[in-house]
């Protein structure tokens, strides 16, 4: 607890004294021009986030609109992912380990950043995904298909967790698990689904269009742009299919993207749902202790993560969570270094965006994927059948 607190306090003295604390409300753009012109989320205008990845962040910016309660709200989610990371870890290693290695979490640069300066649903999208994790290694049904749907509501990638969990339970486990998954989903998009189930469909559609970012199948395409390239306001305001059938494609957009080299896409996209399904079918059938089961199924995440055309700095959010959870039976000083190269990477990653690195864009991300993907090949190297 004194060392939460201890954390807790530099992250606020630092936010406190930071001059990039103005940028939070900036990043909020789309709520300022839809309070302006008096529209309504998911029915006049659809954000990057379903619901509970959004709205949050719209009240808080209605109701005080300032950066210390954004600021606040991600502390408190980031104390909450620290809390229960420290219990899982508790519950399958030592004590030791799981406070050492929950530390190094905390320190992940990404993790800091998306706290204090960017405001995104990740911190939330990780509390849905460690209590997925924590309720399929105890085998809880009800708490995996409940926390796994919350995470579609939050950020769509949590949902894959439904996957492996569906292949570790059995029989009737498996019928409570996707009935309790639809039900959460069912009835808390139920006010968008009758008031446009059209606009609330397309927040979730829309992801399936975009190009790729930051990964080593965009270096490969030629794309080397940031994620968040600019696409016209209007693209939130009409349904999906409209805007593919208005808005031309082209290799410099990463949201209506055409691809230089097609089949790097069919490529990615079978590597994502070989390796995802091979981790997630290994899950159930070999004999396993809860930190294998844990394993196996961050496994499949890794994979799936590792493997996709998208990429950026906060997707390393999760990728690191499940890193840690994948090295847990290696010995300790390597699953530390390990972490650590992951750590450093990541944070070049978010460097790289800002002016003053010598490398500059293209070379640095260059480097930064390269050095990932070495990582990555050690982990996997490392890890224990």
């Amino acid at each position: 607890m004194l060392a939460l607190i201890i954390y807790n306090t530099m992250l606020v003295i630092a936010f406190t004294t930071s001059h990039s604390k103005h940028f939070v409300l900036a990043w909020l753009f789309d709520d300022k021009y839809v309070m302006n012109t008096g529209l309504t989320y998911y029915v006049d205008f659809r954000p990057g986030y379903p619901p509970l990845g959004k709205l949050p962040y719209t009240l808080l910016y209605r109701v005080f609109n300032n950066a210390e309660s954004i600021m606040l709200f991600h502390l408190i989610l980031l104390n909450t992912i620290l809390i229960l990371l420290y219990k899982l870890l508790k519950g399958i290693t030592t004590r030791r380990r799981a406070f050492i290695i929950t530390c190094i979490v905390a320190a992940h640069y990404p993790m800091i950043w998306v706290t204090m300066f960017n405001p995104h649903a990740d911190l939330l999208a990780a509390i849905w995904l460690i209590l997925s994790l924590y309720s399929i290694i105890s085998s809880n049904p009800v708490g995996a298909g409940f926390s796994c749907g919350l995470a579609l509501l939050t950020k769509i990638h949590g949902a894959l967790l439904l996957v492996p969990a569906f292949m570790l339970f059995k029989g009737w486990e498996r019928v409570v698990l996707v009935s309790t998954f639809l039900t959460v989903v069912f009835l808390a998009s139920l006010p968008f689904i009758a008031l446009d189930p059209i606009m609330y469909l397309s927040t979730y559609v829309q992801h399936f269009f975009r190009g790729p970012s930051e990964s080593i199948f965009a270096l490969l395409d030629g794309y080397f742009l940031h994620t968040g390239f600019l696409h016209p306001t209007y693209e939130a305001t009409i349904y999906v299919h409209q805007f593919l059938y208005i808005y031309t494609p082209s290799n410099i957009d990463h949201f209506r993207y055409s691809w230089n080299y097609p089949q790097l896409r069919y490529i990615s996209s079978g590597l994502q749902m070989l390796f995802f399904l091979l981790f997630s079918i290994m899950s159930s059938r070999i004999h396993h202790s809860r930190q294998t089961a844990l394993k196996m199924v961050s496994l499949a995440m890794i994979s799936y993560l590792t493997f996709s055309a998208f990429w950026n700095p906060i997707v390393s959010i999760p990728f690191f969570i499940f890193s840690a959870l994948t090295t847990l039976d290696i010995k300790l000083s390597y699953q530390v270094l390990i972490l650590v190269g992951f750590t450093i990477v990541d944070t070049l990653h978010i460097l790289i965006w800002f002016p003053g690195l010598p490398l500059g864009t293209h070379l640095g991300l260059l480097t930064v994927v390269v050095a990932r993907a070495i990582l990555i090949s050690i982990l996997l190297s490392v890890v224990k059948a």
